[in-house]
């Protein structure tokens, strides 16, 4: 469902004119038909292939990037780049809320193992415990109640997004590395799985009918992203400076579509992450891409 693109005018009817494929769910390889049969790794390469087969001559290191076809590309601005001062401002806000201290002298770099160095590119995280999906966000909200601070609104993209941008840069270059490791876990990437299928909304399309059916192809002025790959550039930078986290666009997807968003943090929106995050497996990290 996220894209690096804005899509204006996101209609069923445009869709199907301009792309000349008509919408719905994408089609598992044979060998893995049986979705409910194969593992999410197995789901995974699966879907690979598919994307393949949709965009010949590109791997998923060029997807990553928004790449359906050398005229698609959306290129992450470097940090420090001449053209995008803001993401080394939005970082060095999100350090020093990182760098806190709070009132009992500890901070968020407490909370993680190796004071949240190469933490954030296993997120989401399933917990046994609470048989729950676990974001980044969330996790710094436990950290924060935990040493009897302030939880912050995950829609606070003032003070959320800077800090979870810096906490996920930490892990910038790491390889994502979600796991999806039991039963329960993988009901989870089911559930979010069955989601990114679902046709919504009063334009009646799915996730997948962007991001794996007609990914590659050209919307107007627009590319279509593939979904393997879109997680690892999460949170994004939109022009003006504010910061974009991937839920943010799961819930701009779901209104372009005439359907009413889950709200940020839900259970919905959470599980359709760890789906996402876990199909782009193995691709390097980058915060603050820049988004146009």
């Amino acid at each position: 469902m996220p894209s690096s693109h804005i899509l204006k005018h996101f209609s069923r009817a445009a869709l199907a004119v301009t792309l000349s494929i008509p919408l719905g769910w994408y089609v598992l390889p044979s060998a893995v038909h049986a979705q409910t049969a194969a593992t999410p790794e197995q789901q995974r390469q699966s879907l690979i292939q598919v994307l393949q087969q949709r965009m010949p001559g590109t791997s998923a290191s060029d997807w990553m990037l928004g790449a359906s076809n050398p005229a698609a590309v959306v290129q992450a601005i470097p940090l420090n780049a001449d053209n995008a001062t803001n993401s080394a401002d939005i970082l060095a806000i999100g350090k020093k809320a990182w760098d806190r201290k709070f009132r009992d002298g500890k901070s968020l770099a407490n909370c993680f193992p190796n004071a949240g160095k190469r933490v954030a590119a296993t997120y989401p995280q399933f917990e046994p415990k609470t048989k729950m999906v676990v974001t980044v966000e969330m996790a710094i909200n436990r950290c924060l109640a935990l040493h009897g601070e302030t939880e912050i609104e995950a829609a606070n993209s003032a003070v959320m997004g800077p800090l979870s941008a810096y906490f996920r840069s930490l892990s910038d270059g790491q390889r994502l590395m979600v796991r999806v490791a039991t039963v329960q876990a993988q009901g989870k990437f089911d559930a979010g799985r069955a989601l990114f299928q679902r046709r919504i909304g009063q334009q009646d399309v799915a996730c997948a009918s962007c991001h794996v059916q007609n990914a590659g192809k050209i919307l107007g002025q627009q590319g279509l992203s593939a979904v393997v790959g879109q997680a690892v550039t999460w949170p994004r930078l939109q022009p003006g400076g504010r910061v974009l986290g991937l839920q943010m666009q799961f819930q701009r997807c779901m209104q372009r579509s005439g359907a009413e968003p889950f709200a940020l943090g839900s259970e919905e929106l959470n599980n359709l992450e760890y789906y996402h995050a876990f199909v782009s497996n193995g691709l390097p990290t980058r915060t603050l891409a820049v988004q146009r």
